[in-house]
């Protein structure tokens, strides 16, 4: 990974304009517009050069089984890093599933090149929460998807073990939390390489969760006694 930088942020027109309406008219988006509303599905210009988008099946598989592992490794008591750790186990651990719908919200929102949360990208069923990840790169970008989770993941080195039973946010162990959060069960996520106007080589994931997690006040998990 030497010389890469990362940062760690026909079925039927009639029925697509029905979920556009609802997404457009979404009660819980109270501090903005919704992705799917406010965006094309198109690129942005924003995005130079896109050398790929979207994720292959064989990807959204890799991401679903990285975080599981990663979960049931702290779940297990098998993550000693932390200030301080190590982390306590869990009672349980729910494994996340794929989500399609979450996963097009992300892809949407990844397509706008611009590397930060959205406004809005909450669905129906709960509230979704999000990680973003990108590398850059001025030679090849040999990110992958399972590399830039483990960036989330890694935060645990700075997270301290006695907030799990009382989350307080910390923006250097946000990510790490979303992925560890137990009451999030469904994940469903984005990508984009691009070419930016500096030549800047650049790979953006995108994960939602759902529900979300990062709820100040309550437990990440529930503890192992």
């Amino acid at each position: 990974m030497a010389g890469i930088n990362f940062l760690c942020i026909l079925l039927i027109t009639m029925f697509t304009i029905v979920i556009a309406a609802d997404y457009c008219n979404m009660k819980s988006c109270k501090q903005g517009s919704h992705t799917m509303c406010k965006y094309s599905s198109k690129p942005a210009k924003e995005c130079g050069q896109v050398n790929h988008m979207g994720l292959t099946d064989d990807e959204k598989k890799i991401i679903v089984r990285k975080h599981n592992e990663l979960r049931q490794n702290v779940a297990s008591g098998k993550e000693n890093r932390g200030k301080p750790g190590p982390q306590p186990k869990a009672v349980s651990m729910t494994n996340l599933t794929w989500d399609e719908e979450l996963g097009t919200v992300c892809q949407r929102w990844v397509n706008q090149c611009i590397f930060g949360h959205d406004e809005c990208r909450h669905v129906d069923r709960f509230i979704v929460g999000q990680n973003m990840a990108q590398a850059s790169s001025l030679g090849k970008n040999t990110a992958t998807v399972d590399y830039l989770v483990l960036l989330w993941y890694n935060e645990v080195k700075d997270f301290n073990n006695t907030k799990i039973n009382k989350y307080e946010f910390e923006s250097k162990t946000g990510h790490y939390t979303q992925l560890v959060w137990d009451n999030s069960t469904k994940i469903g996520c984005g990508k984009i390489e691009y070419k930016d106007s500096s030549n800047w080589n650049k790979t953006t994931l995108c994960c939602n969760y759902g529900p979300h997690g990062n709820m100040i006040g309550q437990k990440i998990y529930k503890i192992k006694k």
